[in-house]
């Protein structure tokens, strides 16, 4: 069996936890686990997919038990370590937090994108996005 088939039958199993797969040097973690680590420590999330290196492993568990989110890292098959937070479980709520602050982080960068290109047409347009976001 393939590790992201492991991931996604060890996430169903513990929904509440993060999941991680070491791959080489490199950990990965998928979906909304990816979310958590992209807001966590910054990570870039890319077709919903985070990977970070192994060297900085023990502190990204570390910081996630101190938030009490469990872990369960996939190295092989049959090599599944699990990392418990002593704390109340806040894996749903580092969740919900990182799926807003995720979806902010998009609709940001659509008006980021949008105002370059309006200002790459026109300057004028500077004053009339001004005046516009003063309305709100």
């Amino acid at each position: 069996m393939n590790k992201e088939a492991l991931y996604r039958i060890k996430k169903m199993q513990n929904n509440d936890k993060v999941v991680l797969v070491k791959y080489g040097n490199f950990y990965k973690t998928y979906n909304e686990d990816a979310l958590i680590i992209w807001d966590v420590f910054g990570y870039k999330v890319k077709n919903n997919l985070v990977c970070f290196p192994s060297n900085v492993f023990s502190n990204v568990v570390s910081k996630l038990n101190r938030l009490g989110i469990s872990v369960i890292v996939i190295n092989k098959e049959n090599d599944i370590s699990y990392y418990n937070s002593t704390r109340d479980n806040n894996y749903n709520l580092y969740k919900d937090k990182s799926n807003i602050e995720y979806n902010k982080d998009i609709k940001i960068n659509q008006v980021k994108l949008l105002v370059e290109e309006k200002l790459e047409n026109s300057f004028i347009n500077y004053d009339k996005l001004i005046e516009f976001l003063n309305t709100l």
